[in-house]
């Protein structure tokens, strides 16, 4: 099947992150790979002008990374095909007025024009809803990097009661930050894949060994799998 031809096991060197890992998720999932002794899902990551960026697992990338791990398997989904819907998280929490000073220190934008946030823009839900513009990527991206210590919840757009709504950053903005070796915090970026690869459990000592790999590979055309067209729920582990 096509679709099994987009797993391929890269060098860390060749893959991208453009997020930053929570350290205490990292470490949890670190332990957690190591009893299990195997990796679960392959990355997801997409090639933009020759550069290889990872989408979703930017933990399993960091842990495996840490782990000292020769390859990295991973689902190199086409870009252009339609496949990947942009979208992005919310962040959950109480906008007070320390929340509301702390937007004061930034040079940004705020309006009353409600609607969902574009390019280097953001939407602050409230009791008083409004739109924070900033005057270009570097600001933002700032921005980023300051708020992720906020005490939020990550839910979807539209769980969201009071808190942050990012926009859908585009791949332009992905490859800014791969040129300047620059990242933002996880669980603002949000992609939905069709047809993406879970449960592939590739043991740890396979991803030290290049014969190994082939022989997982081969092993892989002979494991059944089922194709889910509708919408699934999946609890957390």
């Amino acid at each position: 099947m096509t679709i099994l031809n987009e797993i391929e096991f890269l060098e860390p060197k060749e893959i991208i992150p453009h997020e930053e890992p929570s350290i205490e998720k990292l470490n949890a999932l670190i332990s957690k790979i190591k009893n299990d002794g195997f990796i679960n899902h392959p990355i997801l990551t997409t090639k933009i002008k020759n550069k290889i960026i990872i989408l979703d697992g930017t933990h399993r990338f960091f842990a495996l990374k840490n782990l000292n791990v020769k390859f990295i398997p991973i689902q190199l989904v086409n870009y252009h095909k339609k496949r990947i819907k942009l979208s992005s998280w919310a962040w959950q929490f109480n906008v007070n007025e320390e929340f509301k000073n702390f937007l004061k220190t930034f040079d940004l934008k705020i309006t009353y024009d409600i609607r969902m946030p574009k390019n280097y823009e953001i939407l602050i839900k409230s009791k008083e809803t409004f739109l924070v513009k900033f005057s270009d990527k570097f600001k933002f991206l700032n921005f980023l990097n300051e708020v992720k210590n906020l005490n939020y919840e990550r839910v979807l757009r539209e769980q969201l009661i009071e808190g942050i709504i990012f926009p859908k950053l585009n791949h332009n903005f992905f490859l800014f930050l791969a040129k300047n070796n620059l990242k933002i915090p996880s669980g603002i970026t949000r992609f939905k894949v069709q047809n993406r690869i879970l449960y592939l459990k590739v043991p740890l000592n396979v991803l030290n060994d290049e014969k190994l790999i082939l022989e997982f590979k081969e092993h892989l055309k002979n494991r059944k799998f089922r194709i889910y067209e509708e919408s699934v729920l999946v609890f957390e582990e």
